[in-house]
């Protein structure tokens, strides 16, 4: 027993060890008047026993309180009828009414939970099915706009691929949202290379970006990235998207990758930056709440789910964000990724 328990049991018991020195007093006085010529043994054996005594009763209160607490958390983390039984058996029947009805209340619950959890379960399940029945149509939009890209205006292209881009943009949203309420995510690691996986993603955009005028500006170089490709794509569209919604329109937009070496934090390195609207300084501790959308004039058209999103993923890639921003001068996120032994011979 530890000593720490010792002493509360110590401090529950007072009154009763005060009750037996009382009464060890009283009759200690009565042998003193009695039997005078014995008292010095009469009170040898009674300080025995009454020490012994107080020693016993800890350590039964002791044992007792043992029970209780593993009955009690037996009950907590299972409140059946049984447990109920033993955890009411233990600490007595005083307290059976206020046990029972909290054992009722903590059923009702239990159940109430397990039927949310399934609820949840079904519903993540039906939007990942959704989304991969939504994304035929989607893909056949795609390949019918670009058969028929002659027969159309430049400007109806550009937006009907814009209009395109963004329904495909929210269905991935939506299906990301879903894995990352799940309770494992299987993640492919590979070898990335990371100017290619940037390429991907800026054409899909391609679109977006001809429309809003936005030019891409590259200085990356290949960086034994290890990572989940689509994840990684996901998250730079992500902010490609951000970078080219809040660009300013009476400027010629831009938007610079460069990748290298922190030599700090002995981490590769990708720099996304642009010459937009930027974040208030303000704004930039929250801009990867879920639901923040700022005080910019283009935050009406933010969910703001976007870089909640690409937070929350690179948690679990274990990808280091820093962001730097001056507002109505530009904005710049820059991702750290993990050195991964022996990742170049993959």
């Amino acid at each position: 027993m530890k000593s720490r328990d010792w002493l509360n049991i110590l401090k529950e018991s007072r009154p009763w060890i005060v009750l037996i020195c009382i009464s060890d007093a009283f009759f200690l006085f009565m042998a003193w008047l009695a039997y005078p010529e014995t008292f010095g043994i009469l009170v040898g054996i009674m300080i025995i026993f009454s020490v012994f005594t107080i020693v016993f009763g800890m350590w039964l209160d002791w044992k007792r309180k043992i029970k209780q607490r593993e009955t009690f958390y037996d009950f907590l983390k299972e409140p059946s009828l049984e447990h109920e039984g033993r955890f009411i058996e233990a600490i007595g029947e005083s307290h059976k009414e206020e046990l029972k009805y909290l054992a009722n209340k903590l059923r009702i619950q239990e159940d109430q939970l397990d039927d949310a959890k399934l609820k949840s379960t079904d519903y993540a399940e039906f939007i990942e099915s959704w989304v991969h029945e939504i994304k035929r149509p989607i893909s056949l939009s795609t390949l019918v706009l670009a058969n028929r890209k002659e027969e159309m205006s430049q400007l109806v292209y550009q937006r009907l691929e814009h209009a395109t881009a963004n329904i495909r943009d929210n269905v991935e949203r939506i299906l990301f949202y879903a894995r990352l309420q799940a309770s494992h995510v299987d993640y492919r690691l590979e070898r990335i290379p990371l100017n290619l996986c940037c390429e991907d993603v800026l054409l899909e955009l391609q679109g977006l970006l001809a429309e809003k005028e936005v030019t891409v500006i590259s200085h990356m170089e290949d960086v034994p990235i290890v990572s989940d490709k689509k994840t990684l794509q996901f998250i730079f569209t992500q902010i490609f998207i951000n970078a080219v919604k809040y660009s300013k329109e009476e400027i010629k937009s831009f938007i610079w990758l460069k990748t290298g070496f922190h030599s700090v934090k002995n981490r590769y390195y990708l720099r996304i930056s642009d010459n937009g609207i930027g974040v208030l300084e303000s704004d930039l501790p929250f801009i990867f709440d879920k639901g923040f959308t700022g005080d910019n004039p283009n935050g009406s058209h933010s969910t703001g789910i976007g870089l909640y999103l690409v937070k929350k993923l690179c948690d679990e890639l274990q990808i280091e964000i820093e962001v730097e921003s001056e507002y109505e001068k530009g904005f710049a996120i820059q991702l750290l990724f993990p050195i991964i032994e022996n990742a170049l011979k993959q």
